[in-house]
């Protein structure tokens, strides 16, 4: 890692987050809530496909990311699905350091589609790595704004 790298990470940081399984479950709500449908989302936990599907769909990608986050199993089906349901998007962000990773998400927020930055952020999140999920987690958390920002100006057009 070059030290423009480090210092990068150093950025994130000083933010004031901290790597944590919370903080992945919450990105991997996001990553499935963008990538995978209510029945995808469904048979992650185990269920069949034509389970019938929650009122509050955010509950189930809340606990289909807190599942996966305390369980093999549901892991492996998420991860699964995220890698078929993101393949083409994940070709351009494989291979690249996490700071590579935060500069294209700041370099593209505005141009990205969904699919996209949910790759990007898979990406850091399927390593299971408390460094990346330190990146992952502010990443999130800005793509949460990017969309509220992008649904506001639809609003206004």
């Amino acid at each position: 890692m070059g030290y423009a790298e480090a210092q990068k990470i150093n950025d994130f940081r000083s933010l004031g987050f901290s790597a944590s399984n919370r903080g992945r479950s919450e990105v991997l709500r996001i990553v499935l809530a963008i990538a995978l449908d209510a029945e995808m989302a469904t048979w992650c936990l185990g269920g069949a496909r034509s389970a019938p599907v929650v009122r509050w769909p955010s509950t189930l990608y809340q606990v289909v990311a807190r599942a996966a986050a305390e369980s093999a199993s549901v892991w492996r089906r998420c991860a699964l699905l995220l890698e078929r349901s993101l393949h083409d998007a994940l070709a351009s962000y494989e291979g690249h350091s996490p700071a590579d990773l935060a500069e294209l998400f700041a370099e593209g927020r505005e141009s990205l589609a969904g699919e996209e930055l949910a790759a990007l952020l898979w990406c850091l999140v399927r390593e299971r790595c408390p460094s990346h999920d330190l990146i992952a987690e502010r990443l999130g958390r800005e793509l949460e704004t990017i969309a509220a920002q992008r649904l506001r100006e639809s609003s206004t057009s």
